[in-house]
C-alpha cells in the first residue's frame, strides 16, 4: 500500500512515516516500479508497535533499540526509570502540599532537590558559567545527587566556578555562545543521555572503518594548525589564550577531576576520549605542546606525505 494508505491503516500522518524511516525505525520499506514507497504488512505491524512506543513516551534512540531486538530487559529498564521519574514528582507535590500547610521555606529547601544536576547548576551558578556548564555537559547531567562523593565533587565545582579570580577573555564567551546556538535545544534529558551512550560506545569501539576516517581527519586538522596562516590566526592565538587561562585556574586539575566524580556517565566519556586520543597518538605520531595542541612529529610528518 502506498504511503497516505499505510497512515491511515496506523493512524498517524505520513510525514511521521517519513521521519520514521529518516531515523532508521523502517528500513525495510521498498518502493514499486514507479517509485512509490509500498508497504506490506509487516511495515504496518511495524508502524504500530513505533506509534506505542511513542505514545508511551519513549525516545527514538530506544525505539530504535526495542526494534532490534531490546526486548523485556530494556522495556523493563524503561518502566524503572518511569517510575523513578513518578517518584520524584510525587516528593515534589507531597513537599508543595506540606509547605501549603505549613509554609516554612527552610524545610520546603531541604525537602527536595533539583530535577536534576543541569537544572542545579543553571540555578546555583546564575549567569554564563552555569549555563556553560548546563549546556556544554547537558548529557552527563541528566541525573541526581546520590552518595558524598558526588555532593564534594557538586561543592568543588560551584566553588571552581564561584572563584572571581576566574576572569576569562571575551572570546571564550563568544565562542561558547556561538556553539549554545549551534547546538540542539531543548533535547529531553533521556535523548541527551541516550546520545551520551551512543557516543562513548562509538569511540570505545571504533569500526575500522570509522577509526580510518577519525584518523585522517585528525592528520588533516593538525596539519593545516601547522601552516604559519592557521597557527597565527587571531581566532587560533585566541584559544590558546583561553586554554593557557583555565589551565592556570584550575580547569583541567580541579574542575574536570571533580566532574569525573560527580557523573559516571562523564567519566566513561572522558576516559573513553583519553583511550581514542591516545590510539590517534601512538598510530600517527602525534604529541601535545605546551600549549596543549596537538603537534605532528618532524619523521612522522614526513613519513605520512
Amino acid at each position: 500500500m502506498k504511503i497516505k494508505e499505510a497512515a491511515q491503516a496506523v493512524g498517524c500522518t505520513s510525514r511521521a512515516i517519513k521521519f520514521y524511516e529518516e531515523k532508521g525505525l523502517l528500513p525495510t520499506v521498498t518502493r514499486s516500479e514507479n517509485g512509490y514507497r509500498d508497504y506490506t504488512d509487516e511495515d504496518i505491524r511495524i508502524l504500530h508497535e513505533i506509534q506505542a512506543y511513542r505514545k508511551l513516551g519513549i525516545g527514538i534512540a530506544d525505539i530504535r533499540r526495542l526494534l532490534d531486538g531490546g526486548g523485556k530487559a530494556l522495556l523493563s529498564s524503561i518502566l524503572e526509570k518511569k517510575r523513578g521519574e513518578l517518584a520524584d514528582r510525587q516528593e515534589e507535590l507531597d513537599a508543595l502540599e506540606a509547605f501549603i500547610r505549613n509554609p516554612d521555606p527552610q524545610a520546603l529547601d531541604e525537602s527536595i532537590d533539583f530535577a536534576n544536576l543541569a537544572a542545579a547548576m543553571r540555578a546555583q551558578l546564575p549567569g554564563f558559567f552555569g549555563e556553560y556548564c548546563a549546556s556544554h555537559f547537558a548529557p552527563y547531567l541528566t541525573h541526581r545527587i546520590s552518595n558524598e562523593e558526588q555532593r564534594e565533587a557538586y561543592a568543588t565545582i560551584l566553588d571552581f566556578w564561584d572563584q572571581p579570580r576566574l576572569r576569562l577573555p571575551l572570546g571564550f564567551y563568544l565562542s561558547a555562545a556561538l556553539m549554545r546556538m549551534a547546538s540542539k535545544v531543548g533535547v529531553p534529558a533521556e535523548q541527551a543521555a541516550a546520545s551520551a551512550d551512543a557516543q562513548i560506545a562509538a569511540m570505545l569501539n571504533p569500526s575500522e572503518e570509522a577509526y580510518a576516517r577519525i584518523k585522517a581527519q585528525t592528520l588533516k586538522t593538525v596539519r593545516l594548525r601547522e601552516n604559519p596562516l592557521v597557527r597565527y590566526s587571531p581566532p587560533e592565538v585566541m584559544k590558546r589564550h583561553i586554554m593557557r587561562r583555565l589551565q592556570d585556574c584550575g580547569y583541567n586539575d580541579v574542575f574536570i577531576p571533580a566532574m569525573k566524580r560527580l557523573s559516571p556517565s562523564y567519566r566513561a566519556y572522558h576516559d573513553a576520549l583519553h583511550q581514542l586520543n591516545d590510539r590517534l597518538c601512538r598510530d600517527l605520531g602525534l604529541y601535545y605542546d605546551s600549549h596543549f595542541h596537538l603537534r605532528l612529529r618532524k619523521s612522522e610528518d614526513k613519513t605520512k606525505r
